[in-house]
């Protein structure tokens, strides 16, 4: 008997960890993964600035779904499944040390991403999966529980096909001949651009603790580091914000106020105490010298002139109003976005095939047998620290075991 063909569609992290489960689960399947540009994992290589964020030490499902935006409730039972603990053990398994940073992201050892891309072309190598570049799928079709996958030069049957691709426009028209949901993808995980904004001069200077908030959108809001850059404004806080309102900010078409409070530990009402003492102790002080505040002096210079005090202006010169405007700058201090930026190369989008369609224990197409789908395909998005490739180990682990269970019984 001819052994079952399975397809895997996608050379990136979601289709290696697939085609490699699979094989280390059967040898009665014949394993090929097509990626339709010159290079496959190409996103392993540059995420984390080169280092690869593997995962998240977040182990328990019920916590580690709070870090995706998208596809919350669906993921649960498949992180109790594998979990984020599971990939770690999976990677230390097959011979990557691992280790965990402060905030919980975990990297390989060697701080470069070339180890968990060595890592799977060796796994993928020793277990018999061959793997085709330049081979773009063009056509899909179904007949007879076989599957037709059309390339530029050739086509090929297949028993199985598993998509992992980018939510591209020929896979998103492919899906929806298909008769398969798809919801229309947009950008997540962006920073935000303010065109010549007045903080330009500070580009570089970061703080740790800031607060950040959309002022067209009630309750959005999200904490962490800030960075400030030539082009406006970046860091975890941002991005986090972006993922959280990604949808929102679509609709916005990304024009919109950015308020920031410098620092999420302060309260207002401590600093307009401060404030107060300090006209009546300290009134020939300027105020640009006080260092209370705990900030990059150039950004407490900017924060004092958005407050209209100039430089020279001293304590006893301030007034009711002056403490306000000072509090505002410090509290809420507003710029104007227009535009966005995607975060280096780390491209992520919110969309794709719509998890309605999805068997969540197979990751199987609902109407279409024998056909599945796991990683940036899916409608599902994370923010930062390791969560998106999370998401693409455990879909792709659990489409090996259903169709491992299936090549088995065959």
């Amino acid at each position: 008997m001819a052994q079952p063909k399975v397809a895997i569609i996608g050379g990136g992290a979601a289709g290696f960890f697939t085609a490699i489960n699979l094989a280390i689960k059967t040898k009665n399947a014949d394993i090929t993964l097509y990626e339709g540009s010159s290079k496959f994992l190409a996103k392993v290589l540059i995420s984390g600035g080169g280092r690869c964020n593997v995962t998240n030490t977040i182990s328990k499902p019920e916590e580690l779904i709070k870090s995706y935006p998208r596809g919350e409730d669906f993921l649960l039972p498949i992180f109790q499944k594998f979990s984020s603990k599971d990939t770690q053990e999976w990677f230390e398994r097959h011979g990557v040390a691992l280790k965990t940073e402060e905030d919980g992201r975990v990297f390989p050892k060697s701080d470069s991403s070339q180890s968990i891309y060595n890592c799977l072309v060796r796994l993928a190598k020793e277990h018999g999966v061959k793997v085709k570049l330049e081979h773009r799928l063009t056509g899909l079709t179904q007949q007879d529980d076989i599957w037709k996958l059309e390339f530029k030069n050739n086509e090929i049957l297949a028993d199985h096909v598993v998509l992992c691709t980018s939510c591209n426009n020929q896979i998103r028209k492919m899906v929806t001949k298909l008769g398969i949901s798809y919801v229309a993808p947009i950008p997540s995980l962006f920073t935000f651009n303010a065109q010549n904004h007045h903080l330009k001069e500070l580009a570089g200077i970061s703080v740790p603790n800031a607060r950040v908030a959309i002022k067209e959108i009630k309750e959005s809001q999200d904490t962490g580091p800030l960075l400030i850059t030539h082009w406006g404004y970046s860091g975890p806080a941002v991005l986090r914000l972006s993922a959280w309102q990604a949808r929102r900010l679509a609709e916005l078409d990304y024009q919109f106020t950015l308020q920031i409070q410098w620092d999420y530990n302060w309260k207002r009402e401590d600093f307009q105490n401060i404030f107060q003492t300090n006209t009546l102790e300290h009134p020939k002080e300027k105020i640009i010298h006080w260092k209370g505040h705990e900030l990059p002096k150039r950004l407490w210079t900017e924060i004092v002139s958005s407050a209209q005090l100039e430089e020279y202006k001293n304590w006893s010169e301030i007034g009711k109003k002056g403490i306000k405007r000072l509090l505002d700058a410090m509290f809420s201090y507003q710029v104007a976005i227009n535009g966005k930026s995607t975060f280096k190369a780390e491209f992520v989008t919110a969309g794709g095939i719509d998890l309605s369609e999805i068997d969540s224990s197979t990751f199987e197409l609902k109407q279409s047998k024998n056909l599945y789908a796991a990683g940036e395909l899916l409608n599902i998005d994370a923010i930062t620290g390791g969560f998106n490739f999370q998401a693409a180990w455990s879909g792709a682990y659990l489409i090996s075991h259903a169709i491992s269970k299936k090549v088995l019984s065959v």
